[in-house]
């Protein structure tokens, strides 16, 4: 991998690199390119990468007109690693490629069968581990030194586990414990091992289960890697990429203009059912055009693509100078410049959602990671402070989601907020767990911004999706702005479109399109094989004609 590094960081401008056909590409943490300052849109907390910290097998950093074709390589992970991050650059292209771990940092384990008071579990070889103090220690590949690059208890604060079910192809969270803060497996009071990969295990709550049949998954929730990031760069393409595996977050671009998806194979590899632990595609303040097309999709705890900016919190105003001072408020997301010079910006109702200024940016500074100074020039009402925020209105990208299939997550499918046209169309959806589309927006919690303006939504397939939701009316689509003022009717979103659609519920259960905070939504000529029915509330015209329940 060394002669690997060495052409990546004597690539010229308007070179091509070509990677020898099939060849497998070793890297390791400890022996590649070890990054500081890189700070990710909803990751990693202050206490948890306190620098930015990254260790990088393909770095490109300024430069233009690059293609870097995989061949049909694999580029295969030792430890914890983001496998490629494009910083300030333009035309780049990331082609035929296969990235794996040879240590995914997702746990898998089989619950073979009830025995007795207990379960035997099966470990398959691919995750090693060790039974220490009656306790499960997960623990990734040997490093050169001879120690371990991680390790990680079953059951403590940092832990989530899931059980997928191979039949049904769907994913549950386990119950929290007394003293859980995520979803964790049942604390167990006996663990005896008997053979390689062979656990018999007895819980303390004799009214737990574990689900026979089932392969548990669990994972750190720690996102201090990524599938990859793409930053301040203009015109990037990956494409025929064959993704096996992911930690932290998935693949995040940020400040990006103009990004093409095409033909992605992000699906569990034989033997497995989890490529990544958080969202596969994810988008934070980027402009142009996204377009992800001919695309696969599944094995996720989280969601499949999201599209937002970022709500910063307005903490001072100085009416004088036009200026005003800003924060970073969801503990994931900080330490990034969230404006640049010239970006239009507009004054966000931290309660209602409603915008009331817009502006443009004069200078910015830094004060520190979570906090930031910005000047502005155009209007500049009188903001409650500690309340309402800013929403960079420049950093704004158009959507296309075209021709993909999205199949088993414990998530979501698309969770889009941005201001320009979106067009989802002629996609698979199959075992969503979460709704199909979300259109929500958010001033107090996740702090992802903004309005739609125009979704449209049509020839799509929807197999059962929503299944998470115990209720008798699955919400496959819904529009939930978190708006916290009571007295608001003001619609947040603008038109909804949902058009030539199929939706296909086979456990008898009807629909439902949860609405809230939007000016207009069409629903026409779709086809939907149980009863659906429309949940609103603050929604303006809902114009239905030739739906047809079959």
């Amino acid at each position: 991998m060394q002669d690997i590094f060495h052409k990546i960081c004597n690539l010229e401008n308007g070179s091509t690199l070509l990677l020898e056909n099939g060849a497998i590409y070793h890297t390791y943490q400890d022996d590649c390119f070890h990054l500081t300052g890189y700070f990710c849109s909803n990751t990693a907390t202050e206490t948890e990468n306190v620098n930015g910290k990254h260790s990088v097998a393909i770095f490109l950093k300024d430069k233009k007109d690059i293609v870097i074709d995989g061949n049909g390589a694999t580029l295969l992970i030792h430890g914890k690693m983001t496998p490629f991050i494009f910083d300030g650059c333009e035309n780049i292209t990331l082609k035929n490629l296969a990235i794996d771990y040879a240590r995914p940092t997702m746990n898998e384990m089989h619950v073979l069968e009830k025995q007795g008071d207990g379960y035997l579990l099966h470990i398959p070889d691919l995750y090693p581990y060790k039974v220490e103090d009656n306790t499960l220690i997960w623990m990734g590949e040997v490093t050169k030194n001879g120690g371990r690059y991680w390790e990680n208890s079953y059951k403590n604060e940092q832990t989530l586990s899931m059980y997928f079910n191979p039949v049904n192809q769907e994913s549950e969270f386990f119950p929290r414990e007394a003293g859980d803060k995520f979803p964790s497996l049942p604390a167990f009071e006996r663990i005896e091992e008997r053979g390689k990969g062979e656990l018999f295990v007895v819980c303390k709550d004799k009214n737990a289960m574990l689900p026979v049949g089932c392969v548990i998954q669990t994972r750190n929730v720690v996102r201090d890697e990524t599938g990859g990031l793409i930053q301040r760069c203009k015109n990037v393409t990956l494409e025929n990429l064959r993704v096996c595996a992911m930690h932290g977050l998935g693949i995040l671009a940020q400040f990006t203009e103009n990004l093409h998806y095409n033909r992605l194979d992000c699906t569990p590899k034989s033997g497995r059912t989890i490529v990544s632990l958080a969202d596969f595609f994810h988008f934070s303040a980027c402009n142009g055009e996204i377009l992800i097309e001919n695309s696969d999709a599944g094995g996720a705890q989280d969601d499949f693509i999201n599209v937002h900016g970022t709500y910063l919190r307005i903490v001072e105003q100085d009416v004088e100078e036009k200026s005003l001072i800003l924060q970073f408020i969801n503990s994931q997301t900080w330490g990034f410049v969230p404006f640049y010079v010239g970006d239009w910006v507009e004054f966000v109702k931290g309660k209602s959602l409603t915008p009331y200024g817009l502006a443009t940016v004069k200078n910015v500074e830094m004060l520190n990671g979570k906090t930031v100074k910005i000047w502005l020039d155009g209007e500049f009402p009188k903001a409650e402070i500690g309340v309402d925020a800013l929403e960079n209105a420049t950093r704004t990208a158009s959507l296309i989601v075209r021709n993909n299939r999205f199949l088993a997550t414990a998530g979501r499918g698309i969770l889009v907020t941005t201001r320009k046209p979106v067009v989802i169309e002629n996609n698979y959806f199959e075992k969503v767990s979460g709704s199909v589309l979300e259109m929500s927006s958010d001033c107090n919690f996740w702090f992802e911004s903004g309005r739609t303006k125009e979704v449209v939504f049509r020839n799509n397939r929807i197999v059962d999706c929503a299944y998470r939701y115990e209720e008798d009316y699955k919400p496959v689509v819904i529009v939930n702005p978190v708006v916290l003022d009571e007295n608001s009717v003001e619609p947040v979103h603008g038109s909804l479109v949902i058009e030539n659609n199929e939706f296909i519920q086979t456990d008898g259960a009807g629909y439902a399109l949860r609405l809230e905070y939007i000016k207009r939504v069409e629903l026409t000529n779709n086809r939907f094989n149980r009863e659906y029915l429309i949940k609103k509330k603050c929604t303006g015209e809902v114009f239905e004609k030739d739906n047809a329940v079959v």
